[in-house]
């Protein structure tokens, strides 16, 4: 049971290589079917997050258009795109002190679960940040 009047978030669930992941919709400015486009402002997200140089088959790639409140274009191709869904801040929990420096670092903030899986939450306003200006 939620507690009444708890903060609901609207969360883009979605998977890449075999993980989880949720990111607040509100970030969200728009979302495209990848057609083999390239451009300076088109990212992988196993890259963006440091999976390193491993390769992964996108089975559905979609371009997620960020907010960015100024001139910076910033999409992202992440794939299996789940749904939109609504959580309460009562079913998010925290990162444990001795991992969120780390977890910070690739703009993780929290963890969902869900079905059985763990979702991590991801700000991609805080990843882009670490991207253009390097911080932690």
């Amino acid at each position: 049971m939620h507690a009444p009047g708890a903060l609901r978030i609207d969360l883009l669930l979605f998977s890449v290589c075999g993980v989880h992941f949720g990111a607040d919709a509100g970030q969200v400015a728009g979302i495209t079917v990848y057609d083999g486009e390239q451009s300076d402002d088109l990212f992988w997200f196993h890259e963006e997050l440091g999976y390193g140089d491993k390769t992964d088959t996108y089975h559905s790639p979609v371009i997620v258009t960020i907010r960015t409140g100024d001139e910076v274009s910033y999409r992202v191709i992440i794939d299996s795109m789940e749904e939109i869904a609504e959580f309460s801040q009562d079913d998010i929990s925290l990162f444990p002190t001795l991992l969120e420096p780390f977890a910070l670092q690739k703009g993780m903030w929290g963890i969902l679960a869900r079905h059985g899986s763990m979702v991590l939450l991801l700000d991609f306003h805080r990843l882009l940040m670490e991207k253009q200006f390097g911080i932690h």
